[in-house]
């Protein structure tokens, strides 16, 4: 008999000259190399070896360690639910800056004389979401529209500067307002396609022309064909009306989109109020191995109201999913209409710049509002850029082993929050129009959610007053995510104000004004909010060896640290005891003040609250 477990072709060929031997002995006397039975020979092995390479090669193919084609993988991350990214594209601060008069039509006053003249509101002016800056041949867009009346980002974050200019004569002549945002690699395009009756199948596809598309930033579906212009950018950003508006979910079985709610009131600038939204409305997209990016719309088999349409006309509303297991895919497009595709290009390894790079104005929308059409002219002319940090981030598409990578963590992960890491990495997916935490707490009792977060003040320091519309856009948001039997409680956290008494001996060939202002921006900077997480300890060693390293410092003879409480400071105190009721001394346990999981340790004024004192070295002397 034949083994079936040979595969390769010296083997296989053996094993036929044994069949042959074994059951036709008298047919076959020779088979060296010269006969025509030993071709017939090479030619059966060869066939058979070609065909196991081929299955093991199909089955390989077929296994995530080990497939090597992009297709596979792909088809690998469809089943496991992966939506695998396209090119990435780079993202950079940018100062955007204008110039604005001074208010008031009194003359200029002189810089040295009383309070300065503010500037003239009425021209600070909105920069438009999806604005243009240019650089090394690169287009980059502003993420949402730009007050420069606001101090805040779109997150919250204080991001203005407001500076006065003076002529040779040191008279105030104007101001210039500088906003520091984000900016992100692309152009933002528009696709329109006409949909007649063919394109209202279930499940109809189709391809965005472009391989290097970002992403899909809005769906219109209007009645009628005849439309010789695209819809402006506020209309695809419009959440007033929703009913020619379609949604990207990850999958058509999603039914629920977490969108602004513009009928509701906020409490904080720069945040939107959200709500899940229920909607048949809906596609997904997806990149092909080859670059382009599919849209696909839903399945038809979804409104009840449509389907039961005949049996309400009579006044009997009728809800087919409350009495049967109805299953939801989405909506089919309609006929006689026109859909226009918003979406973005751009992206890859050339999109990371240096600073500095970003420095021209593109397609721009600002709009200044004044009522001189000289000033306003003057204002919008006056409108520059700069890139203050490096574009970063742009990628091509992603590798092979890439994806193989992204797929075993989304199939670990599986979109839902199981664990107290899984609440927070889903709080960070939020879209930062409806607010975001600066720093969020998360604990877990008898399957109660504690989260707790913190937001940033007008001055950018860390504070425990936080939005009722961000708590409750989160408790929304995460309501979406949260096992069934969890139960979610949003607060604010805790702000620990801290104070530090420095006493040092310096060398007396410096300049000790000098050395002392270096300490204190040492331990502002390792103290700074962006430098510590919630509920990290503050360990003494690391900063007696930040002071020990400043060039003139000779030893560091002792660090006080104090808990301020009260006033303009947080009136959270710290868990560890006091050395010094009186002065809120905290009595330090081995080089370590220990925080609890809803505490951060903050310094809310630095120039009052970092004190370095300077000892003289003592001479003792030894009898």
């Amino acid at each position: 008999m034949i083994s079936y477990t040979t595969r390769d072709f010296q083997s296989i060929r053996l094993e036929l000259i044994n069949y042959v031997r074994t059951y036709y002995p008298d047919l076959i006397q020779n088979v060296n190399d010269a006969s025509v039975f030993s071709v017939l020979l090479d030619l059966n092995a060869a066939v058979t070896d070609n065909l196991n390479y081929h299955i093991d090669r199909s089955l390989q193919e077929t296994v995530l360690q080990y497939a090597q084609q992009t297709s596979s993988l792909y088809n690998i991350a469809r089943t496991y639910g992966l939506k695998v990214p396209g090119m990435r594209p780079s993202i950079a601060l940018v100062d955007l800056s204008i110039t604005v008069p001074v208010f008031g039509d009194a003359p200029a006053i002189q810089s040295n004389v009383g309070t300065l003249q503010p500037p003239d509101s009425a021209y600070f002016g909105v920069l438009a979401k999806g604005s243009q800056v240019i650089g090394a041949g690169q287009t980059f867009e502003t993420l949402y529209d730009i007050d420069f009346g606001a101090d805040f980002n779109d997150e919250g974050v204080v991001n203005r500067t407001v500076i006065p200019n003076f002529d040779a004569n040191n008279i105030l002549i104007n101001y210039t307002i500088t906003k520091r945002e984000p900016v992100i690699n692309g152009i933002t395009k528009v696709f329109r396609r006409v949909i007649n009756t063919p394109e209202t199948r279930p499940f109809f596809d189709f391809f965005l022309p472009e391989k290097n598309v970002l992403g899909v930033t809005g769906v219109i579906l209007k009645d009628g064909t005849n439309y010789n212009n695209v819809p402006s950018a506020q209309e695809f950003m419009d959440m007033t009306n929703l009913s020619n508006k379609w949604f990207e979910v990850d999958a058509l079985a999603q039914d629920r989109i977490f969108i602004e709610d513009p009928t509701k009131p906020k409490d904080a600038t720069g945040i939107k109020v959200g709500k899940y939204y229920k909607t048949n409305q809906r596609f997904i997209t997806e990149y092909t191995p080859q670059g382009f990016l599919k849209l696909t719309f839903g399945g038809g088999n979804t409104s009840s109201d449509d389907l039961l349409r005949d049996f309400t006309v009579n006044g009997v509303p009728l809800d087919i999913s409350k009495y049967q297991n109805n299953y939801s895919l989405g909506s089919t497009l309609k006929a006689n209409s026109t859909l226009f595709v918003q979406y973005r290009v751009g992206g890859g390894l050339v999109s990371n710049l240096g600073p500095g790079a970003i420095n021209q104005l593109g397609t721009v929308n600002f709009n200044v509002y004044g009522s001189d059409q000289n000033k306003v002219t003057s204002v919008i002319n006056s409108l520059a850029c700069t890139n203050v940090t490096a574009a970063i981030g742009g990628a091509n598409y992603p590798s092979i082993e890439e994806i193989r990578n992204l797929i075993s963590f989304n199939f670990a992960a599986q979109n839902r929050a199981v664990t107290v890491n899984d609440y927070e990495a889903i709080i960070r997916k939020m879209p930062s129009k409806f607010g975001a935490p600066a720093k969020v707490a998360i604990t877990e009792t008898d399957n109660k959610i504690n989260v707790q977060i913190l937001s940033y003040d007008s001055s950018g320091a860390l504070t425990e007053t936080v939005s009722n519309t961000l708590k409750s856009n989160l408790a929304t948001y995460l309501s979406n995510y949260r096992m069934m039997n969890d139960y979610i409680y949003i607060e604010s956290a805790n702000v620990i104000d801290l104070a530090f008494d420095v006493y040092v001996v310096l060398d007396s060939s410096q300049n000790q004004g000098v050395v002392i202002s270096n300490i204190i921006s040492k331990i502002n900077a390792y103290m700074s909010p962006s430098n510590r997480g919630m509920g990290q300890n503050l360990y003494i060693s690391p900063i007696r060896t930040l002071i020990q390293s400043e060039q003139g410092v000779i030893t560091v003879s002792s660090i006080n640290v104090y808990n301020r409480v009260g006033g303009l400071y947080s009136s959270s105190q710290v868990s560890q005891s006091y050395s010094n009721t009186t002065t809120k001394e905290i009595q330090v346990i081995e080089d370590t003040i220990y925080a609890q999981p809803n505490q951060i340790f903050n310094v809310r004024f630095a120039d009052k609250d970092i004190r370095v004192s300077v000892k003289n070295l003592t001479t003792v002397n030894f009898s």
